[in-house]
């Protein structure tokens, strides 16, 4: 079998998974440790403005979101009840308990969320949300306990554009090191 093109540059193929960050300020970033299935979604609108005698006019978007989801295997109340955005009200007793209540509280706070993925180079590709809110409720299926596989929580950070960012910087960055100015070999 022939192939239709070749490997353009060995080093911008990426492997692995990353680390998926939260921050309240986007100066300190929570990492949520291990995890699975973590996805990156950008979703919009397609507008299309047509006329009756000249075609189509102009193609525009609206509902601009990005999302960062994924499966928590370390269930920390403390960074569930950053994620749910002040929702909650949370307490722990240092190295004894976690609580988390809920109920009565409808505003959602905004948060950042990131993933960063690093390859054996140490170089980075990084995905940051600038505004983004919870947009799922708590649900854990609990496994028999001779499983294999540990209870999980899904999450998704649904993000929107932050109006207070430049225009055509307001939803999320993409960050690249990896594999640029590279060759094929």
């Amino acid at each position: 079998m022939c192939a239709q093109t070749n490997v353009q540059n060995t080093n911008s193929i990426q492997f692995g998974s990353g680390k998926f960050e939260i921050s309240t300020d986007g100066v300190e970033w929570t990492d949520l440790g291990a995890m699975r299935n973590i996805v990156f979604t950008e979703t919009f609108d397609k507008v299309v403005i047509k006329s009756d005698n000249a075609g189509d006019i102009k193609s525009l978007i609206k509902n601009h979101q990005a999302s960062l989801s994924g499966d928590l295997l370390e269930i920390s109340l403390k960074n569930l009840s950053v994620i749910r955005g002040g929702v909650d009200s949370f307490s722990e007793d240092t190295g004894v308990s976690e609580t988390l209540k809920t109920g009565g509280l409808a505003t959602i706070d905004a948060i950042q969320a990131r993933v960063i993925n690093t390859n054996e180079r140490n170089e980075i590709f990084r995905i940051t949300i600038f505004k983004g809110t919870n947009n799922k409720g708590i649900e854990l299926t609990f496994n028999p306990d001779d499983a294999d596989d540990p209870n999980s929580i899904n999450i998704e950070i649904l993000g929107t554009c932050d109006v207070d960012k430049e225009e055509g910087q307001q939803l999320f960055e993409i960050y690249n090191e990896q594999g640029i100015g590279g060759v094929n070999s």
